[in-house]
């Protein structure tokens, strides 16, 4: 009964959260404001996208760069080719990264990849997308990227001339995400046991490699759907910004930051470390490129040390503490 109430609360509080930050836009803050809480929630949502398999699943991806990067570029090349809408073409940018997670993730799961090689061979991934996306530059844009073309404001083309309808919509894919990986409970635990052992968890019958990679793929497809919507709201791309390995370190550290283990990690992470890069891009402007990137680093190391199972992981044992007490 206690677990019911529990479950409950839980929902009640989700709930009371994503309807306080549905009513942000009616407060009309300053458009920067608007902006940072769009990227919050952007690497919030791919945080909690990366953390199925990364988390839940203890498989370390280096590659989610790579997916975010092609949904971005599939559903922006069929919008300036051939006038696809991006909103039906978020659906075939989440076909792509989960055809790209499967095609990464089956043989590494087929021939039994797991920590350091699984990483390196995800890295190896993305560095291989990057580089195909630079030379191919009749089709890409090459180094330069691509500007999706602006028409006005054209709500079925994915164009606002405000923030704030982009704000709505990644609010809505952050409780979506959030609610679909809360769902798949079944495999969590699944993913779980394969994480703590994987070894175990195939001798009591968890078809080990099925897991993982229905979790690559699952992953992998919110990815590319989190890759049309950068695209569509900076109206730019290029390799490195939208595929490159600096996007996939950020994209974990948020979900490590704020801790692998539980549903929000990923968000608390986002919420802290997004506004602080965002103030560091503002206070360094172009004169210290990479600096924010060191500051994570050193954030994650702190983590690691001090707070391995990450700031949610913290918070629930100073709580646990505090009832025992």
């Amino acid at each position: 009964m206690s677990e019911r109430v529990g479950k409950f609360k839980r929902a009640w509080a989700f709930i009371a959260i994503v309807l306080a930050l549905a009513i942000v836009p009616l407060l009309r803050p300053p458009p920067y404001v608007t902006h940072v809480l769009i990227l919050t929630l952007l690497f919030a949502y791919l945080g909690t996208a990366w953390n199925l398999i990364g988390g839940y699943g203890g498989q370390l991806s280096l590659g989610h760069g790579a997916f975010f990067g092609l949904g971005a570029y599939a559903s922006t090349l069929l919008y300036i080719n051939y006038g696809l809408s991006p909103w039906i073409g978020m659906l075939i940018a989440a076909g792509v990264g989960a055809g790209s997670a499967a095609l990464i993730g089956y043989p590494c799961f087929r021939f039994g990849l797991k920590g350091p090689f699984f990483a390196l061979a995800t890295l190896a991934f993305g560095l291989i997308v990057v580089e195909l996306l630079t030379s191919f530059r009749e089709i890409t844009g090459g180094s330069l990227g691509l500007f999706p073309p602006y028409l006005g404001e054209a709500p079925h083309l994915f164009k606002f001339a405000e923030k704030e309808p982009y704000y709505l919509i990644i609010l809505v894919l952050w409780a979506f995400v959030v609610l679909l990986v809360r769902a798949l409970r079944r495999t969590r635990y699944y993913l779980v046991a394969i994480r703590e052992d994987e070894e175990a968890a195939a001798a009591l019958g968890v078809p080990v490699g099925r897991y993982k990679l229905l979790a690559a793929v699952i992953s992998g497809a919110l990815t590319g759907i989190g890759g049309t919507f950068y695209a569509q709201y900076f109206a730019y791309i290029n390799p490195e910004s939208a595929a490159g390995l600096d996007l996939s370190v950020e994209i974990l550290t948020v979900a490590i930051f704020g801790g692998m283990y539980g549903l929000l990690g990923p968000t608390i992470g986002s919420a802290i470390l997004t506004p602080i890069s965002e103030f560091l891009r503002i206070w360094l402007g172009g004169t210290y490129l990479g600096v924010h990137l060191m500051i994570y680093g050193l954030l994650l190391i702190l983590i690691i040390i001090f707070m391995p199972r990450g700031i949610l992981g913290k918070l629930e044992e100073i709580l646990r503490r505090g009832l025992e007490f």
